[in-house]
């Protein structure tokens, strides 16, 4: 079941609903796992001979206590293969014992998660930060495998209508301030209400009451919204509050939560406002009205939830209605042209109460791109490739990104791209990793590709590389003594290479022996940092970064380097 929690949160029923089917890829994952039955019974027992295991106990951090019927999850990082790249899961026995068997040799990522508690990844210390991975080799055993699963914070509170009476069914969600896609956001928690994981909240009972469990330690923001039940699309409405008070984010009031704490009394009063119509029609390259789709992306993520999507008319014509006060940005596509082209548009629109109509959206045909993929030295693995664009401007229109199936001859065909674009390679061989982006012998790996619309841009190459930097060592403490528990970031010495979709800023965690690798570093000079915690995505952070070079080491990768260093770990 396929849903979107940010255009479908007009009604319990309909949350619930797509929380429920949130919970499907665990549930397909594990379906996925490798049958017991093969047609070869000689093949089957050479697989399981070759085949690892990992196992150990879940336990309650604070009583130290077992804990029975914890889900433990495990990914494969390299992985090619979607199906495993999904994961595989396992739930505790009534010892908190478990076992995943089966398992070919990887990398991989183990998060255990339980009701009432923390969700935790294998060697996660702190909070928002990435686990360690656990390398398995062929036919290998790792026992032992212990984690202690802490009590969640939570956050409890009430919400009031404009009359002061309790406010029930209202969606109440828990955000924090982060660095994703090139901007820093209020963005929703998914580590909230585990029913309502894909929206971080819950929704008030008939007394006004609210409660989100499972918090980690750290900085939160509460907002409430509420579209009351019948015709969504009403004349007014209760537009997105922030705690304590107010429909700014920018004056939303942050909440400490410490470990196993809870905020309570965080109460919020709804307001009503006048919601807009925003209508008007879309018309072609050739100035025709078209059947296409439409959204209203809002620079608020939380009044973005109650604008569902739209299509246009025959005529082309299209209304949203109950468009609370905002910054939205219209965005048209699945537009024909007469061609057979896809054509789309984008434009900005901004909603204070009164309706914006009358709108003409002329939508342009997307770019194409053709090339070919190239495997160095001639070499052409049997594998299935694809290629995908991703947009370098932060905050672009998403369906700006394509990814198409490369050809048996290795060529590609790449249509609909707007604006500045980089192309990347999927589900690469063994061993392979890119290294350049050319058009017409120019490199563009980086600096991506400007195009116009109904651009032919021809003479892409793709250029794969079994020479791929390697960058891993070992971390130390002041008094010389090793460190198991870390974060390393890599980052260019070059600040213009710091920004939104770089390759030129990767992170680490340790293995179980805390040792960290990273490979494939395009070749630069590099600052490299050691660090106790590093919250996920702060690294691509360039005011964080800035901070981070006084206490860094620098070293440089060349093509095919294979570098061993030794940090010292920064405070």
């Amino acid at each position: 079941m396929a849903c979107n929690a940010r255009w479908l949160n007009r009604r319990f029923t309909v949350l619930l609903l797509c929380a429920l089917g949130s919970m499907s890829p665990m549930a397909a994952a594990n379906r996925g796992q490798p049958s017991q039955a093969s047609p070869a019974a000689g093949r089957q027992a050479q697989t399981k001979e070759a085949a690892a295991r990992i196992r150990g106990r879940v336990f309650a951090d604070d009583t130290g206590k077992p804990l029975p019927g914890a889900i433990v999850k495990l990914v494969d990082t390299r992985a090619s293969n979607p199906v495993q790249r999904q994961g595989r899961w396992v739930r505790t026995d009534a010892d908190g014992s478990w076992e995943a068997q089966d398992l070919a040799p990887g990398a991989y990522i183990l998060s255990v998660s339980k009701a009432g508690y923390l969700t935790i990844e294998y060697g996660q210390k702190r909070p928002f930060e990435r686990g360690k991975t656990l390398d398995v080799a062929v036919g290998q055993l790792l026992d032992k495998i212990e984690v202690a699963l802490p009590r969640g914070g939570a956050i409890t509170g009430r919400v009031f209508d404009e009359f002061g009476d309790p406010a029930a069914t209202v969606f109440v969600r828990v955000l924090r301030q982060r660095y994703v896609d090139g901007r820093r956001e209020l963005t929703p928690l998914a580590e909230a209400l585990e029913v309502l994981a894909h929206g971080g909240g819950d929704i008030t009972d008939d007394l006004g009451q609210f409660r989100i469990y499972g918090l980690a330690p750290g900085d939160y923001y509460v907002s409430a919204l509420f579209t009351p039940p019948g015709e969504a699309a009403t004349a007014a409405g209760f537009p997105p509050v922030y705690y304590p008070g107010t429909a700014s984010p920018a004056e939303a009031r942050r909440l400490r939560v410490g470990l196993g704490e809870e905020s309570r009394d965080i109460n919020l009063t709804l307001v009503s406002a006048r919601y807009a119509v925003v209508s008007g029609t879309v018309v072609n390259s050739r100035n025709a009205p078209v059947s296409a789709s439409l959204r209203l992306v809002a620079s608020d993520p939380v009044a973005e939830a109650l604008v569902a999507p739209a299509r246009t008319a025959p005529n082309g014509s299209f209304t949203f209605r109950g468009v609370p006060p905002g910054e939205y940005r219209l965005q048209v596509y699945e537009v024909q042209s007469a061609a057979g082209v896809q054509e789309f548009a984008s434009a900005s629109v901004s909603v204070t109460g009164e309706d914006v109509t009358g709108l003409v959206v002329g939508t342009s045909p997307g770019a194409t791109a053709t090339g070919r993929v190239v495997f160095e030295d001639g070499a052409k693995p049997n594998t299935k490739l694809f290629v995908r664009s991703v947009t370098t401007v932060a905050g672009a229109p998403t369906f700006s990104n394509t990814s198409v199936g490369v050809s048996p001859d290795l060529t590609f065909e790449i249509t609909g791209l707007a604006e500045r674009q980089t192309f990347r390679t999927g589900m690469l061989p063994e061993g392979w990793f890119l290294k350049a982006v050319t058009h017409d012998g120019v490199d563009i790996t980086d600096a991506g590709y400007d195009f116009r619309p109904g651009q032919r841009v021809s003479g892409i190459e793709i250029l794969l590389t079994r020479r791929a930097t390697t960058l891993s060592g070992t971390v130390q403490d002041d008094r010389g003594g090793p460190v198991g528990d870390y974060t390393v970031v890599a980052f260019s010495t070059n600040a213009s290479r710091w920004g939104y979709q770089t390759r030129f800023v990767r992170s680490a965690r340790p293995d179980q022996d805390g040792r960290f690798t990273i490979r494939a570093l395009p070749p630069d000079e590099y600052f490299v940092v050691a660090l106790e915690y590093v919250e996920t995505g702060q690294e691509f952070d360039p005011e964080q970064l800035d901070l981070w070079k006084a206490l860094a080491a620098t070293t440089n990768l060349r093509e095919g380097d294979t570098k061993t260093v030794s940090l010292k770990l920064g405070r």
